[in-house]
């Protein structure tokens, strides 16, 4: 079982991350099986995707994918006057610019000692034609391998010592935007279209929308999902479109519904043609959708001829809704999300950190056990021989005066009920089959099967599950801290083992 240690792995790769990268990639399993037991589960937001996609197909609308990257100028064409304070939530993109590399004499010297092979020509070569823009930055070291006849690890060691203007570059601003309203993309669609359809020409697009939060809260997410609808047609109103939005709304489950003016038009709309939808959720109306017909000044600048209704739904609030979640990110990132877990999953969750891996090793820890749990109350100075052989000698020690061999929570039993790990002196609830001189036996083993010295493994105190060499999944210690419940394991555990080597 591959677990890797991750801070000495980074350490190790910032110093050199070459040498790093080559040695950990051997610490990856090769040659494994996996075999998936159960069927997966669908993310809530992809199933209401799903179900949005089939209720506005089900009513007629087809379905379009709509621009992702505009320039703001299309916000200034569509807000006017209000642009601005519109752009202020918009993600902006940036580039990073392609730098001349030149090759100095010092530079060719420390390429060559990464490959004496290297041919130099062919290098600057290569890099003209990746300033130039004719090799795809995702494609340089892929050119460098095949072009220089050198490895992957020559040409990551090139990027990485002889070129450090690579990793100094800065972005470089550009106009591109990505939408921050499916509303911003609808324009080139509906003028691609208008006069190559029949009316009413009615389309729908679900997609990620991005907006440039603050922060991301229990309401605010920087990435969330629309579903946005157009009708076009020259007979179209706001009242034929809240028509429209009822019958939407009901197929989702939401029979009551009522629409209310804004009282500041977003620019985009018509003067007093933006309403928001509101839907009676337990007793209270919430505000769920937008609505409202587009200007006829943002319809001319895109050189649109026909009037234009729209409705917006976002996905995840629909979500919190439907599914009773009462923070988004909980509904849209796993990392949020409480998972429920049953006491018998909790207690199956708990493992030891570190386990013998030999049957000779598995004896030994056994060994320690049963010595322990014999001579547990004798009183200090006094040691016992727990295991002997040929090549090891393993003792459990005491030389404090006056103390037992083993403290007074030595032998506690781990147990799991209503949420809570706990330990007990005897085995209640769901019972893990461990008890903490068992698991600090387990580490005390696996110390001694990968050293060559005389050790001592000791344990002087117990707060958490890792001074007992025992460990349990962030989701699992998550679930427990999110249901305010316990990870009651401590107590007085004063344990040494010696082990001398023959």
């Amino acid at each position: 079982m591959a677990t890797f240690d991750t801070g000495e792995i980074k350490s190790e790769a910032k110093s050199n991350f070459t040498e790093a990268w080559v040695a950990t990639g051997k610490l990856v399993p090769a040659g494994t099986e996996i075999t998936l037991t159960r069927k997966g589960k669908p993310h809530l937001v992809r199933e209401l995707i799903e179900k949005s996609r089939r209720i506005l197909l089900d009513l007629g609308f087809d379905e379009v994918e709509n621009l992702t990257i505009l320039p703001d100028t299309d916000v200034v064409k569509q807000y006017g006057p209000e642009a601005r304070v519109i752009l202020d939530r918009a993600f902006y993109l940036a580039e990073l610019p392609r730098p001349d590399i030149g090759l100095s004499a010092k530079r060719i010297a420390e390429i060559k000692k990464i490959g004496e092979e290297i041919d130099i020509e062919k290098l600057q070569t290569i890099l003209r034609n990746y300033k130039k823009g004719e090799i795809e930055a995702d494609n340089l070291i892929e050119d460098l391998i095949a072009g220089l006849s050198i490895t992957d690890y020559q040409a990551t060691e090139l990027l990485d010592k002889v070129f450090p203007e690579l990793k100094e570059l800065k972005p470089a601003p550009s106009n591109k935007t990505l939408r921050s309203h499916m509303t911003a993309t609808w324009f080139h669609t509906l003028a691609a279209l208008q006069d190559k359809a029949s009316f009413p020409i009615a389309l729908f697009s679900v997609g990620p929308r991005y907006r440039n939060e603050q922060r991301e809260d229990a309401h605010h997410l920087r990435v969330h999902h629309s579903a946005s609808i157009v009708v076009m047609d020259p007979e179209m109103s706001l009242e034929a479109g809240r028509t429209i939005t009822t019958k939407i709304m009901q197929q989702y489950g939401f029979p009551d519904i009522k629409f209310e003016t804004k009282i500041a038009t977003s620019k985009y709309y018509a003067p007093g043609q933006e309403q928001e939808v509101f839907v009676k959720y337990k007793g209270t109306w919430l505000e769920i959708a937008d609505i409202g017909m587009y200007s006829p000044v943002a319809l001319a600048n895109f050189d649109i001829k026909y009037p234009v209704f729209n409705a917006g739904f976002g996905i995840e609030r629909l979500g919190m809704l439907i599914y009773e979640i009462n923070d988004v990110r909980k509904l849209a990132y796993p990392q949020f999300s409480v998972v429920e877990y049953s006491d018998e999953e909790i207690a199956k969750s708990i493992t030891y950190i570190a386990s013998p891996q030999t049957a000779r090793g598995r004896r030994i820890a056994k060994a320690i056990e049963e010595t322990a749990r014999k001579h547990k109350d004798e009183i200090a100075p006094c040691e016992f021989v727990a295991w002997k052989d040929k090549s090891i000698e393993v003792k459990v020690v005491e030389t404090e005066a006056g103390k037992r061999l083993i403290g007074p929570a030595g032998f506690n039993e781990i147990c799991v009920a209503n949420g809570t790990i706990y330990s007990d002196i005897v085995p209640s609830g769901v019972y893990t089959g461990i008890n903490y001189m068992r698991a600090i036996a387990m580490g005390a083993a696996a110390a001694i099967e990968s050293s060559n010295d005389n050790l001592t493994y000791q344990v002087k105190g117990v707060r958490h599950l890792s001074d007992l060499n025992l460990q349990i999944p962030e989701a699992v210690r998550q679930h427990i801290e999110g249901q305010q419940k316990k990870i009651g394991v401590g107590g007085a555990v004063f344990v040494t083992i010696d082990v001398k080597k023959l």
